[in-house]
């Protein structure tokens, strides 16, 4: 009868695991897809950090193959004698230099105006008066 009650205590004395159940690899089904998804979001992060770089140097390529806007102005060949004929006493009031374009801004016995040279060439482009209107 000692036997019979030692079987019952083990038995009684049993733990039962309560655990879900492992694959071979020690993991359970839930582990199992948290890694899956972890591995899927750092291969996809992986691919994202490679397209962005390959963007920006993508970029600076482009942009460092494209020709300018405006040419350098150091390129730029003068005329020999690029010359302005402006009216007898005229003062000069303002110069402005755009590309191969130099207008500049006289005034001369009360009248104002604006002579644009094309500086490649040396010859006057346009030549505009200015009129102002009487003050009210």
């Amino acid at each position: 009868m000692c036997e019979l009650d030692e079987e019952r205590l083990m038995q009684g004395t049993q733990t039962v695991d309560a655990r879900p159940a492992a694959d071979a690899t020690g993991q359970t089904a839930a582990e199992a897809r948290l890694q899956r998804n972890l591995k899927i979001v750092v291969v996809a992060l992986g691919v994202l950090i490679f397209a962005g770089l390959a963007t920006a140097v993508g970029r600076i390529i482009y942009l460092a193959s494209a020709k300018p806007a405006q040419p350098a102005s150091s390129s730029m060949t003068l005329a020999p004698a690029a010359g302005l004929q402006l009216p007898a006493g005229a003062q000069v009031k303002s110069i402005s230099l755009s590309g191969d374009r130099l207008a500049v801004h006289y005034e001369a016995s009360g009248a104002e105006g604006v002579a644009v040279i094309d500086l490649a060439t040396g010859q006057p482009v346009a030549s505009v008066g200015i009129t102002r209107a009487a003050p009210n």
